[in-house]
């Protein structure tokens, strides 16, 4: 009997080999449903295009996928219940969501793989030996027990670290063939000053009170002053008096704050009036009195595009359209590959529930 106490750890070197992890989620698009008694394979999990994927293949990413999500969330991940979907009540169990993200991720491996001949993608021996090496390392910390009940053998862990490292290399092919380049000005964020004289309060229940205009008098007399006070400064070069974080305080404003948001946001939160002239203004620079619906305010301009942050939306926005423009490619040569394919009705569950998951 093989010892079972590296069977872990044979799962975390596996885990580093198989690369090709996504975050993307594709699904079939055919209208047409596979029955799960049309299943060409009737020991097979799924069949896919025309090739059957065994229970062993589908094994090693079940525990694979379960290695990556206890590693980021712990144990207790499979506790957790989500819902079906946005505006339902009902709830899904990890265990259910993870054996359709592991078909995914086997639909998505084997659709990239199937590109690979069309891309002149190709492994040197040099890999082939390396990825060889190991599967036998992963496969010789198997247990009898996993080996039989699971008809494992080295050639399928073989198999599925090659299609791994293949569809890796084709994505990357893909993706340096097709670059996506956001523009900082798609990117840009802005961070401003805003010295905001509310001209509202909150009751208890939580209702805008608008103040009276008595009220209103005062705060613009004192969104007057405290611009007026902020021009001197600058004029006089008195650096203490220009700063406007300590005015605000001064006058006890609730609602002034540092903001850094996107141009959109600045449009749909102050309206067109101030998004002029917020970028109308320099670095340092202070704005006159400006009213809005809400009060009064007196602007200055930190940055008006706020570098560490363009760039971090920048990454964001890349990420975002890099997963799009995966996700059509992938779902067109699915449709190519196997146009009926769909979970669960693609899946023969009665083989897949012989894999457990927890």
């Amino acid at each position: 009997m093989k010892n079972n106490q590296n069977k872990k750890t044979r799962f975390k070197i596996l885990f580093l080999v198989m690369t090709l992890l996504f975050s993307l989620n594709l699904s079939a698009c055919g209208e047409k449903k596979v029955k799960t008694d049309e299943i060409k394979d009737p020991t097979a999990v799924f069949t896919y295009g025309e090739e059957a994927v065994s229970k062993g293949e589908v094994y090693i990413y079940v525990n694979t996928i379960k290695e990556r999500y206890e590693t980021q969330y712990g144990e207790d991940v499979w506790d957790i219940a989500l819902p079906q979907s946005e505006n339902s009540e009902e709830q899904l169990t990890m265990v259910d969501f993870t054996k359709e993200e592991v078909v995914n991720e086997i639909v998505r491996v084997k659709t990239l793989y199937a590109q690979a001949e069309n891309m002149g993608v190709f492994l040197t021996e040099e890999q082939k030996q390396e990825i060889l090496d190991e599967a036998q390392s992963f496969y010789d910390g198997l247990t009898d027990v996993d080996i039989e009940s699971l008809e494992l053998t080295v050639d399928i862990v073989n198999k599925v670290m090659v299609e791994n490292k293949i569809a890796k290399l084709v994505q990357d092919k893909l993706l340096e063939d097709n670059p996506i380049e956001i523009s900082d000005e798609e990117a840009r964020m802005t961070t401003f000053y805003d010295m905001y004289f509310n001209c509202y309060s909150i009751d208890e229940n939580g209702v805008m009170v608008p103040y009276t205009e008595e009220q209103c008098s005062i705060q613009y007399e004192n969104a007057l002053t405290a611009c007026s006070t902020l021009a001197t400064a600058v004029i006089d070069e008195n650096s203490d008096a220009e700063n406007i974080e300590n005015l605000a305080a001064y006058y006890k404003l609730d609602y002034a704050a540092e903001y850094t948001i996107s141009p959109e946001e600045i449009m749909n939160i102050y309206g067109e009036d101030i998004y002029n002239t917020l970028y109308s203004m320099e670095n340092g620079d202070y704005s006159s009195v400006i009213k809005s619906e809400y009060g009064y305010h007196v602007f200055q301009m930190v940055a008006l595009t706020d570098k560490k942050a363009t760039q971090s939306k920048k990454d964001i926005m890349t990420k975002a359209a890099i997963e799009e423009y995966l996700r059509e490619t992938l779902n067109g040569w699915q449709k190519e590959i196997d146009p009926e394919f769909s979970y669960p009705e693609s899946i023969n569950m009665d083989v897949y529930n012989t894999i457990t998951i927890e």
